[in-house]
């Protein structure tokens, strides 16, 4: 499953958002956006590697510096959430070391997407 590009507002996202961009000759190829959250940790609001680049550790380099991040914010780590049928997306979290935290059965009640349900991913700075 993909997801298509997003326009972002980046003067509204600014407000309570860091931006984390991974560049190949001057070319953006990877974004990570981290939230500041109400609790201790940072919320890993969009990940994405540019299709051609996948594969070369360039997501992990982005999660290392959200941590990074995380830590100087006075955060404890990152969370994020996919939904249940993002297979490629909830592998790649386990595998780069986040461990599950939770699962949202009710988040799609009533909407077009009403089977799915998000899991939610946390990684602990150590």
């Amino acid at each position: 499953m993909t997801f298509p590009n997003k326009n972002y507002d980046f003067d509204e996202l600014s407000q309570n958002s860091f931006f984390i961009g991974a560049y190949i000759n001057n070319e953006c190829v990877g974004l990570a956006i981290v939230q500041r959250a109400f609790f201790k940790y940072l919320y890993l609001y969009d990940l994405k590697v540019a299709k051609a680049c996948r594969g070369l550790g360039i997501a992990q380099l982005l999660i290392e510096k959200a941590q990074e991040i995380a830590r100087q914010e006075g955060y404890i780590g990152l969370y994020t959430q996919a939904q249940d049928n993002n297979l490629g997306a909830c592998l790649f979290y386990l595998s780069a070391g986040f461990h599950i935290g939770g699962l949202d059965t009710k988040v799609y009640q009533g909407t077009p997407q009403e089977n799915k349900k998000d899991i939610y991913f946390y990684l602990d700075n150590l």
